[in-house]
């Protein structure tokens, strides 16, 4: 037997020590990259969420339109008669019924009033579309057709 055998050391050596540790740095920053670079998981979330909000915003602004829609329908307007004027008995006769004249204002205004005064829509600075504002701070804008009371465009 040899007295003088050398004693067996165990455990890691440095250089694979700093190995380890630089393959674990470039998993780190491949993941950080994956989450919070530009089409990372919160790139995607962020355009999820825009996306929402712009859906939610048509969605309101739609189902106010059908209010106003509903209103128009409802209201009808009386010609103006002349107590002086005996009615006509003639069954012939046209008896005129008048729709009320709406401007582009008026419906916008309609369809804010529709929504609720205390939320985050408002009269676009056009006068031709509703801007809802999200709670943080990102803006969109509802473009309608006046006319046939229907949303054109989201912004």
């Amino acid at each position: 037997m040899n007295m003088y055998k050398l004693k067996e050391e165990k455990g890691i050596t440095l250089v694979a020590l700093v190995i380890t540790i630089i393959v674990l740095l470039c998993l780190a920053g491949v993941i950080v990259y994956l989450v919070f670079g530009q089409d990372g998981l919160k790139g995607k979330d962020n355009a999820v969420l825009a996306e929402m909000n712009k859906t939610y915003a048509k969605d309101v602004v739609t189902m106010a339109l059908k209010v106003v829609e509903k209103d128009q329908e409802d209201t009808v307007i009386q010609p103006n008669i002349d107590p002086n004027v005996v009615p006509t008995t003639d069954p012939n006769a046209v008896q005129p019924i008048e729709q009320p004249v709406t401007e582009e204002t008026d419906v916008i205004d309609e369809v804010v009033k529709a929504i609720d005064k205390s939320s985050n829509f408002t009269k676009g600075a056009d006068g031709k579309s509703v801007e809802y504002v999200t709670n943080d701070g990102d803006k969109y804008v509802v473009s309608i057709d006046t006319e046939n009371l229907t949303v054109t465009d989201v912004n």
